[in-house]
This record gives structure tokens, C-alpha cells and sequence, in this order.
């Protein structure tokens, strides 16, 4: 086994998701699926990333990490509107689906709106995929075969201490901005931990490693009231809604149950 297998390792999975993440915005699938899937995959590959980070030459990864996250902070508006749509209608089903149908239309016609500016600054994404083929190449170039396991666990050990402070400071302050940020890294953390046994190789597990299933519980739920916190602020906003405040009341009582 070569010495520095893991760091290799490392590199080769971060070029499995770039290529992920052209293949998406270029595919042929539905619009939000492809968005969906590239955001998917801009997320694991700066996670992956984020094992590398030391900020200093020859193995700087600030620049590549830094393109990944304009172009998928780019695509957030498209998904955060699908997301929006998507949430509406389920909470419809869980309460009463006929007050919320003028919220579901408004929310279509927002989506549909913001997929065309979107397509037509950037005709099928192409400008997108190029950039991140630009981030995949400089990446390429990185002496990955230099970075030690050492050094990757050290930055598994760097998220999981982010982690925690988001955690307690989430609990100083329980609003919606400090809980988008702890989900956001704990997020990050369980990409982390579901790549370990890649990068170590043979399915080893890295001891002291915190479980995937209990940070995908964790993140779901932080998910669900980050949905329900978007869902609110755009209802705030949307135009000739009958019965607003009653369905702003239905969204607090989803939200406070789902941080309960």
C-alpha cells in the first residue's frame, strides 16, 4: 500500500464529486432533481475538503472551495423555492390541505419565475459546469499523495469541536439562524464520517468516530424546522393570501414540535 494512500484517497474522491456535480447540472434529468443533486454533491465535495484545510501552499484548497460555494450558494435560491413548494404541500396534508392551496400556487409561480431568470443567464447550466471543471482542475494539480491520515483526522477532529460549539450556541440561542448553522455542520460532520472508511480504506472505521445514523437523526430534524423557518418568511411575503396568521399559527406549532 503506498504511504500516503489516504491523502490519495482523499483526492480521488473529491474528483468523484466534482465530476458528480458537472454531471448533474448538464444531465438530463428534471430541473430541481438536477439542482438537487448538484447541491448534493457541491456539499460532500467541500466536506471532503474541509479534511484538507490547512490554507497554506503547496496543498491550499481555499481557492476550489471558495468556487464550489458561489455556485452552489447560486443554485440556493431554485431549491430553496422547490423546497418551499415542497413543504407547503406537505404541510397541507398533515392540516387542511384546502387553506393552503393559494400558498402551493403562489410558491409554483415563484419557482417557475426564478427557474426562468435563472436559465436565462445561464443557458442549461453550462457556465456553472465549466466553473466547477475550473475548481476540478486545480484540485487535480494538488500533491494529495503528501496529506497524512494524520492530518485528515485532525480535520475530522476540527469539525466535530465545530460541532459542538454550534450545539451550545444553538442552545444559548434557539432561533432560526443559530439552529441553520449548527444543521448546516452537523451536516458536514456525517459526510465526513460516511467518507472515513474511503479514505482509510477496507471499510476501517475511525475510533472515537461519532455514529452516521445518530447525526442523520440530528440533521433531519434541524432540516425540518429550517423548512418550516422558510416556508414562514416567505408566507410573510406572498401577496393576497386568504387566512395568512391562521396558517403562520398551524407553522409554529410544526416548528415547536419539531425542536421538542
Amino acid at each position: 500500500m503506498p504511504r500516503h494512500s489516504s491523502g490519495q484517497a482523499l483526492g480521488a474522491l473529491v474528483h468523484a464529486e466534482c465530476r458528480a456535480i458537472v454531471r448533474a447540472l448538464l444531465g438530463k434529468k428534471a430541473l430541481h432533481t438536477r439542482v438537487h443533486e448538484a447541491r448534493k454533491a457541491i456539499r460532500r465535495a467541500r466536506a471532503l475538503l474541509a479534511l484538507a484545510e490547512d490554507g497554506e501552499a503547496p496543498f491550499d484548497v481555499g481557492p476550489a472551495d471558495r468556487i464550489l460555494q458561489r455556485v452552489g450558494d447560486g443554485l440556493s435560491r431554485l431549491r430553496d423555492a422547490h423546497a418551499a413548494l415542497e413543504t407547503a404541500r406537505e404541510v397541507g396534508k398533515q392540516t387542511s390541505p384546502k387553506p393552503w392551496r393559494p400558498v402551493v400556487e403562489a410558491l409554483r409561480e415563484r419557482s417557475a419565475v426564478l427557474v426562468a431568470q435563472e436559465l436565462q443567464q445561464d443557458p442549461g447550466f453550462m457556465r456553472r459546469a465549466a466553473t466547477v471543471e475550473g475548481a476540478q482542475h486545480y484540485l487535480d494539480q494538488l500533491p494529495w499523495a503528501e496529506l497524512t491520515g494524520k492530518q485528515i483526522r485532525e480535520g475530522l477532529q476540527r469539525q466535530r469541536q465545530r460541532v459542538e460549539r454550534a450545539a451550545r450556541r444553538a442552545g444559548k440561542h434557539p432561533d432560526a439562524e443559530h439552529l441553520h448553522r449548527w444543521r448546516r455542520k452537523v451536516r458536514r460532520l456525517r459526510m465526513q464520517v460516511e467518507a472515513m472508511p474511503k479514505i482509510r480504506g477496507g471499510g476501517a472505521k475511525t475510533p472515537g468516530a461519532p455514529k452516521s445514523k445518530a447525526l442523520h437523526k440530528l440533521s433531519d430534524a434541524l432540516g425540518r424546522e429550517q423548512d418550516l423557518h422558510v416556508l414562514d418568511r416567505l408566507l410573510r411575503r406572498l401577496p393576497d393570501i386568504p387566512h395568512r396568521a391562521a396558517l403562520r399559527t398551524e407553522l409554529q406549532a410544526l416548528r415547536e414540535a419539531a425542536t421538542a
